[in-house]
């Protein structure tokens, strides 16, 4: 899913097309948004409390503001008898990414990395700090299928940057009837649909928006972030519900 160059944005139902006719712009305040990443398996079956929090960040009043959560779904543990229908191999690699940058010795889920910093959840940690420093403002606009993009850091030029764009479907449920959560109804917010990144040396970025074919999500998502490149670490991110 790296290096797209035209990714003409269309959710096919029964081979019909929905693409958006409005116009649609967000951007980052000058403060470091809160991104939080939680990777994740259906075939997991110490993952639904880790999800179960994440969902509860929907009724948030400070989604997207301060808080941008994804739910990325890993494959590695499909060979349990589960296929996740929403986990990519792209994934699961992003995640060993953080752990070669990390230096970690493993990956596992449930996993959550906040800022591109590995954070556990306990009983006392309701929530991740709200960082205090300004990095830049990351603004987004939205043409028909067409996304313009720019990030102006507070700390003068960046250098080159990478753009990442991630499609999210919300309200998604499944029926698990084999692996370790079999009989499990299981229910999806900041699911990961699909992934872009694009390169920049000028901290401006054009593209489409990523293809979703097979999945129905009663909401969509927009979300991107820019990071360093060689790093899966976000600088600033932004992104909001999709008309």
């Amino acid at each position: 899913m790296h290096g797209w160059r035209s990714l003409l944005f269309i959710i096919l139902y029964g081979g019909s097309v929905t693409a958006f006719a409005a116009d649609w712009h967000v951007q980052s305040g000058p403060q470091r948004t809160v991104m939080i990443e939680l990777y994740t398996s259906e075939g997991c079956n110490s993952c639904p409390p880790a999800e179960r929090f994440l969902n509860s960040l929907a009724d948030n009043p400070r989604l997207w503001q301060t808080y941008i959560p994804l739910a990325f779904h890993v494959d590695y543990w499909d060979y349990l008898g589960w296929r996740d229908r929403f986990a990519r191999p792209a994934y699961s690699q992003r995640q060993r990414d953080y752990a070669r940058v990390l230096r970690a010795r493993t990956v596992y889920t449930p996993e959550f990395f906040v800022n591109g910093k590995e954070w556990r959840r306990s009983l006392f940690a309701g929530m991740p700090a709200i960082p205090a420093d300004e990095t830049g403002v990351l603004k987004l606009s939205l043409q028909h299928t067409q996304l313009s993009a720019s990030f102006v850091s507070a700390q003068g030029n960046p250098g080159p940057l990478q753009l990442h764009v991630a499609l999210l479907g919300m309200g998604l449920t499944s029926e698990i009837r084999a692996g370790e959560n079999a009989g499990r109804h299981s229910e999806h917010e900041f699911v990961v649909l699909a992934h872009a990144q694009i390169n920049s040396e000028n901290a401006h970025w054009q593209t489409s928006l990523p293809n979703v074919t097979d999945i129905r999500p009663t909401r969509r998502a927009l979300v991107a972030w820019v990071s360093a490149p060689g790093n899966p670490a976000p600088l600033q991110a932004t992104g909001g519900l999709l008309p």
